[in-house]
Protein backbone atom coordinates (compact mmCIF):
# COMPACT_ATOMS: atom_id res chain seq x y z
CA UNK A 1 0.00 0.00 0.00
CA UNK A 2 1.52 3.37 -0.97
CA UNK A 3 2.24 5.92 1.71
CA UNK A 4 1.90 9.64 1.51
CA UNK A 5 3.54 12.35 3.57
CA UNK A 6 1.13 14.86 4.94
CA UNK A 7 2.54 18.19 6.04
CA UNK A 8 1.00 19.75 9.09
CA UNK A 9 1.47 23.25 10.37
CA UNK A 10 1.03 24.47 13.90
CA UNK A 11 -2.08 26.47 14.48
CA UNK A 12 -1.45 30.18 14.41
CA UNK A 13 -1.99 31.49 17.93
CA UNK A 14 -3.75 34.79 17.82
CA UNK A 15 -2.45 37.72 19.85
CA UNK A 16 -5.99 39.07 20.17
CA UNK A 17 -7.55 37.84 23.40
CA UNK A 18 -11.17 38.97 23.08
CA UNK A 19 -13.04 41.16 20.66
CA UNK A 20 -10.62 40.75 17.72
CA UNK A 21 -12.79 43.16 15.76
CA UNK A 22 -11.49 45.95 18.03
CA UNK A 23 -7.87 45.36 17.00
CA UNK A 24 -6.41 47.87 14.55
CA UNK A 25 -3.58 46.78 12.29
CA UNK A 26 -1.45 48.63 9.77
CA UNK A 27 1.49 47.58 7.58
CA UNK A 28 4.96 48.70 8.69
CA UNK A 29 8.19 48.05 6.80
CA UNK A 30 10.94 46.58 8.95
CA UNK A 31 14.48 47.95 8.69
CA UNK A 32 17.07 45.78 6.93
CA UNK A 33 18.72 43.47 9.45
CA UNK A 34 15.82 43.74 11.88
CA UNK A 35 14.55 40.24 12.65
CA UNK A 36 11.21 40.45 14.41
CA UNK A 37 9.03 37.86 16.14
CA UNK A 38 5.28 37.88 16.48
CA UNK A 39 4.43 39.78 19.67
CA UNK A 40 7.55 41.99 19.69
CA UNK A 41 7.17 45.57 20.87
CA UNK A 42 8.56 47.75 18.06
CA UNK A 43 9.82 51.27 17.69
CA UNK A 44 10.08 53.33 14.51
CA UNK A 45 13.37 54.76 13.23
CA UNK A 46 12.82 58.50 12.88
CA UNK A 47 14.98 59.07 9.79
CA UNK A 48 13.59 56.22 7.64
CA UNK A 49 10.18 55.37 9.09
CA UNK A 50 11.21 51.70 9.26
CA UNK A 51 10.35 49.56 12.25
CA UNK A 52 12.69 47.53 14.45
CA UNK A 53 12.54 45.94 17.89
CA UNK A 54 12.32 48.59 20.58
CA UNK A 55 15.87 49.54 21.61
CA UNK A 56 15.50 49.80 25.36
CA UNK A 57 17.01 47.46 27.95
CA UNK A 58 18.84 47.62 31.27
CA UNK A 59 22.41 47.07 32.43
CA UNK A 60 22.83 43.57 33.84
CA UNK A 61 25.58 43.08 36.47
CA UNK A 62 28.47 44.69 34.55
CA UNK A 63 27.95 48.45 34.47
CA UNK A 64 29.22 50.78 31.76
CA UNK A 65 32.11 52.76 33.27
CA UNK A 66 34.11 55.71 31.96
CA UNK A 67 37.25 53.56 32.32
CA UNK A 68 35.97 50.75 30.07
CA UNK A 69 34.42 50.33 26.62
CA UNK A 70 32.20 47.40 27.69
CA UNK A 71 29.01 46.79 29.62
CA UNK A 72 26.58 43.89 29.96
CA UNK A 73 22.89 44.37 29.14
CA UNK A 74 19.77 42.30 29.78
CA UNK A 75 19.01 41.99 26.02
CA UNK A 76 21.78 42.57 23.48
CA UNK A 77 19.71 41.26 20.54
CA UNK A 78 17.86 44.56 20.16
CA UNK A 79 20.97 46.51 19.17
CA UNK A 80 23.14 46.55 16.05
CA UNK A 81 26.65 47.70 15.24
CA UNK A 82 26.81 51.49 15.01
CA UNK A 83 23.88 52.18 17.35
CA UNK A 84 24.47 55.19 19.57
CA UNK A 85 23.50 54.29 23.14
CA UNK A 86 22.09 56.78 25.64
CA UNK A 87 21.08 56.66 29.29
CA UNK A 88 17.58 57.51 30.52
CA UNK A 89 18.56 61.19 30.85
CA UNK A 90 19.44 61.29 27.14
CA UNK A 91 23.20 61.54 27.67
CA UNK A 92 25.28 59.60 25.13
CA UNK A 93 27.04 56.54 26.53
CA UNK A 94 28.84 55.67 23.30
CA UNK A 95 28.62 54.01 19.87
CA UNK A 96 28.56 50.24 19.49
CA UNK A 97 31.72 49.04 17.71
CA UNK A 98 31.63 46.87 14.59
CA UNK A 99 31.39 43.31 15.91
CA UNK A 100 30.78 44.80 19.37
CA UNK A 101 27.73 42.73 20.30
CA UNK A 102 28.26 39.36 21.96
CA UNK A 103 24.84 37.69 21.96
CA UNK A 104 26.00 34.83 24.18
CA UNK A 105 27.40 36.93 27.03
CA UNK A 106 25.21 39.99 26.29
CA UNK A 107 28.30 42.21 26.52
CA UNK A 108 28.32 45.36 24.38
CA UNK A 109 31.66 46.83 23.26
CA UNK A 110 31.77 50.53 22.39
CA UNK A 111 34.20 52.26 20.02
CA UNK A 112 35.80 53.98 23.07
CA UNK A 113 35.39 54.07 26.83
CA UNK A 114 31.86 54.93 27.94
CA UNK A 115 31.31 58.70 28.02
CA UNK A 116 29.19 58.34 31.18
CA UNK A 117 28.80 55.59 33.71
CA UNK A 118 25.60 53.54 33.72
CA UNK A 119 24.90 51.52 36.86
CA UNK A 120 23.58 47.98 37.12
CA UNK A 121 19.81 48.01 36.56
CA UNK A 122 19.78 51.41 34.84
CA UNK A 123 18.22 51.92 31.41
CA UNK A 124 20.22 51.76 28.16
CA UNK A 125 18.46 53.10 25.08
CA UNK A 126 19.07 53.42 21.37
CA UNK A 127 18.81 56.91 19.92
CA UNK A 128 17.36 56.51 16.41
CA UNK A 129 13.71 56.79 17.50
CA UNK A 130 13.23 53.05 17.95
CA UNK A 131 13.71 53.38 21.70
CA UNK A 132 10.09 54.54 21.95
CA UNK A 133 7.41 51.82 21.78
CA UNK A 134 5.07 52.51 18.86
CA UNK A 135 3.42 49.26 17.73
CA UNK A 136 3.30 45.49 18.36
CA UNK A 137 4.20 42.97 15.64
CA UNK A 138 1.47 40.52 14.55
CA UNK A 139 3.89 38.54 12.43
CA UNK A 140 7.60 37.91 12.27
CA UNK A 141 10.23 38.55 9.63
CA UNK A 142 13.79 37.31 9.15
CA UNK A 143 15.43 40.72 8.78
CA UNK A 144 16.72 40.08 5.24
CA UNK A 145 16.00 43.22 3.23
CA UNK A 146 13.04 45.42 4.04
CA UNK A 147 9.95 43.44 4.97
CA UNK A 148 6.41 44.76 5.18
CA UNK A 149 4.91 43.41 8.41
CA UNK A 150 1.45 43.60 10.01
CA UNK A 151 1.50 45.48 13.31
CA UNK A 152 -1.09 46.41 15.92
CA UNK A 153 -1.68 50.05 16.79
CA UNK A 154 -4.62 49.22 19.09
CA UNK A 155 -6.36 46.20 20.56
CA UNK A 156 -6.90 43.78 23.42
CA UNK A 157 -3.90 41.45 23.25
CA UNK A 158 -2.63 38.47 25.27
CA UNK A 159 0.02 40.08 27.44
CA UNK A 160 1.93 36.82 28.04
CA UNK A 161 2.64 36.56 24.29
CA UNK A 162 4.22 40.02 24.05
CA UNK A 163 8.02 40.43 24.16
CA UNK A 164 9.58 43.67 25.37
CA UNK A 165 6.44 44.95 27.08
CA UNK A 166 7.69 46.61 30.27
CA UNK A 167 6.13 49.44 32.26
CA UNK A 168 7.71 52.13 30.06
CA UNK A 169 6.48 50.43 26.88
CA UNK A 170 2.96 50.27 28.31
CA UNK A 171 3.09 54.01 28.99
CA UNK A 172 4.51 54.82 25.53
CA UNK A 173 1.80 52.70 23.87
CA UNK A 174 -0.88 54.33 26.03
CA UNK A 175 -1.86 50.91 27.35
CA UNK A 176 -2.78 49.18 30.58
CA UNK A 177 -2.75 45.62 31.90
CA UNK A 178 -6.14 44.11 32.73
CA UNK A 179 -7.08 40.91 34.56
CA UNK A 180 -7.16 37.78 32.41
CA UNK A 181 -3.77 38.28 30.70
CA UNK A 182 -5.05 41.26 28.69
CA UNK A 183 -3.03 44.25 27.51
CA UNK A 184 -5.37 47.01 26.34
CA UNK A 185 -4.03 49.80 24.16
Amino acid sequence: MPTRDVETFAARESLETIKPELAVQIPLTMAPGSAVQKGDVLGVITSSGYGRRRTRTTVDTTAFATTSPTGKVADATIFKDGDVLKNSAGTTIGTIAVGGINLTTRVITLTANAAVGVADGAAVLGSDGSQVASVIADEGCDGVGTNPTRVFIAGLLKQSLLRGLDSTAKTELGGISKPGDIFKF
